[in-house]
This record gives C-alpha cells, structure tokens and sequence, in this order.
C-alpha cells in the first residue's frame, strides 16, 4: 500500500514556493562557527490532568488507573526540562523533537513551569487522529530559528483501520544562515505484534520517502533533518530498502548515522537487549559543502546521562527510569533515551 500522491501535492506545491523566496547561501570558512543541537525525545505519556472525551485518555486523570495527578505532572515537566538544560552540556538545543504529548496546553504549561519559555522556546503542535492522543511536536528557540511554515501530514492507513500520528513538517531557518527542512515522526506501534503490524510502518517510511524526494526535487541540496521514535531498529530493511538511508560512503542521499554506533547500546531495552528505535536522519547535503550549515562529522550521540537510568535488577546493567512501570507510578524520566546531533553554523 503506496501514500497517495492527492497527500502531498499540496505539499509540493508550498515546497515550490517557498524555494522561489528562498536566497541561495555560499558555504565558507569560518573561526566563529556556532553550535546548533537538534534533540529528539520520547517523553513517554505527557498528558496534562484532564479527561478529553474525544481521547482515550482516562488512565491520566487523578480518577484514573495511573493516578495521574497535578504534583506528578509536574514532576514529569520538571524532568523532561532537566533533560533539556542538561542533554548538551552547556549547549542548549536549538530543536527538540518530541513524541508521546497530548496536546499544545501541555507543552506551554511545560515551558512555563520549568522557565524554558524564558529560554526563547515555542511549541510547534497539532491535534492528530491517534485514538490514545499523543501526537509529535517540535520545540524551538525563536532566537536562533525562525519558522516560516508548519504543518501535519496525514498518515492514512484508511477508513477500516486505526489512525496513526501525523508527521510534521516544520520549515525555517537557524540563525540567520540557510533553511532547514524538518520531519517529527512517531510511526506505528508493535503492539499486537511486530510482524502484523509492520505493514503500517512500511507505510509511514514509504511516505516519509516520498516527502523527502518532493523536497530534494525542489531543491537538490536542501537540507533535511528526519527524526522520531520509528519503533523499527535502526537497521531494519525499512531504513535501508523503503527510506534508502545509508553511510556517508555510500551513494544514499539520506544519511545515518545510527548505523555507526556499535551493538549493547540503545534508546531503550526490552528485557536485556538495548534496541535504538529514536534516530535522527539528516540529508548528504550537510556533508557537500554546500551549505553554511553542516556536520563535521556523520555522528549521532545518544543521551546517556546517569539521571536517566537505574539498575537493571531483573536483566543485568542499566535500564531508561521510567514515569512508570506498567500502573505503577516510578517517578523517572522515560522508557527511552533522547537522541543528539550538532549542526556547525558559519555565519552569514
């Protein structure tokens, strides 16, 4: 089952243009080149305290199973604010890409409550169909990009099956210099089982390819970053064959640099083996020089900090501490790990 091309058309045709505003950028040399991270995070189940009658989300209100009470939520925005002071050092990220949040309220009430709003952070959010409400956004700082256009695409399966989380398409440009191209996906659970389930994300990485050929169509040196939380290993036929991703060596336009980290590693563990399910996926043209915006090298980092694991009693080593543990409230961050990779900027 292929996306329908009616899907994107209105896409392409956006893509069109803002290519013909857009000003062409030289790349140069420079000794004040600056940092830019790009953060992705599965923040597990970031629900504000409310019953939302269209949501299945009853288990995150105080009468709930979970428990889900204002001291614990704000708790949890107090973790994930943690995580995004500290994830580069003294770096802030200029992108944070997030999934499992249920809504723009939630975010905004994150951002005021921890003081990120103060750090120049907004929220990028739509409602999607998803039946239990979590749904992507990108956090920004505003004094480092500016958004020209955002918006959802769909992920239709049809009319007889379940909907999914749209993937969001961000545009703008960071600091001053050249645009940047921006997916947040978070594509189809395994629950039911991996093998009957996969079909739907062959789906999502097919359309996820095809928006990615309608922007390098546009332009063949535009740069594009692809993160999210695939619930796919990094390594899976659906990277390599369905989206074409590969190694800087390789001829693929789409680069992984996942593919270089080395096995016992990953975003999150089931039972004792580490799985890397969170990746951010970025465009060759951050490695041709065409761009005052680049990476030094194809590296993706994965947030390891010791906050964000405890001991594995069961399996041995460590584990992502968790918000909870089935119904059992934990008190931790998330059953995954965030993913990290730095942008160089040479002034314009």
């Amino acid at each position: 089952m292929m996306p329908s091309p009616k899907t994107l058309l209105p896409f392409l045709i956006l893509l069109l243009f803002w290519f013909s505003q857009s000003v062409c950028c030289q790349f140069r040399a420079s000794d004040t080149d600056t940092i830019a991270g790009i953060m992705f995070y599965n923040v597990e189940n970031l629900f504000d305290t409310r019953n939302d009658p269209k949501k299945r989300d009853d288990d995150f209100t105080p009468e709930g199973v979970r428990r889900w009470t204002y001291s614990r939520m704000r708790e949890k925005f107090n973790n994930i604010g943690r995580v995004i002071l500290n994830a580069g050092g003294w770096n802030l990220p200029v992108l944070v890409g997030l999934c499992e949040v249920e809504n723009s309220w939630v975010l905004n009430a994150m951002l005021r409550e921890t003081g990120l709003d103060n750090l120049h952070y907004r929220v990028i959010h739509y409602e999607s169909p998803d039946l239990r409400g979590i749904d992507v956004a990108l956090l920004y700082r505003r004094d480092r990009f500016k958004v020209y256009e955002s918006r959802p695409i769909p992920v239709d399966f049809g009319p007889n099956e379940r909907p999914s989380r749209d993937i969001l398409y961000v545009k703008g440009v960071l600091d001053q210099s050249d645009t940047l191209h921006v997916l947040v996906n978070h594509w189809p659970s395994r629950f039911g089982g991996a093998a009957v389930t996969q079909w739907k994300r062959q789906y999502a990485a097919r359309l996820t390819r095809q928006i990615s050929d309608s922007i390098r169509m546009v332009n063949p040196q535009a740069l594009l970053i692809i993160m999210g939380d695939f619930n796919e290993p990094h390594k899976s036929d659906l990277f390599i064959k369905d989206l074409e991703v590969g190694l800087l060596e390789d001829d693929a336009w789409l680069i992984s640099p996942a593919l270089k980290i080395p096995p016992g590693v990953g975003t999150l563990k089931h039972q004792h083996a580490w799985e890397i399910f969170d990746q951010i996926i970025v465009s060759r043209s951050f490695f041709d020089g065409s761009s005052p915006i680049y990476m030094s090298e194809p590296e993706m980092r994965i947030v390891s900090l010791p906050f964000l694991l405890e001991r594995d009693e069961q399996m041995g080593g460590v584990k992502p501490f968790r918000t909870y543990v089935g119904f059992r409230y934990a008190g931790g961050y998330s059953d995954h790990l965030p993913v990290w990779i730095d942008l160089v900027v040479t002034p314009q």
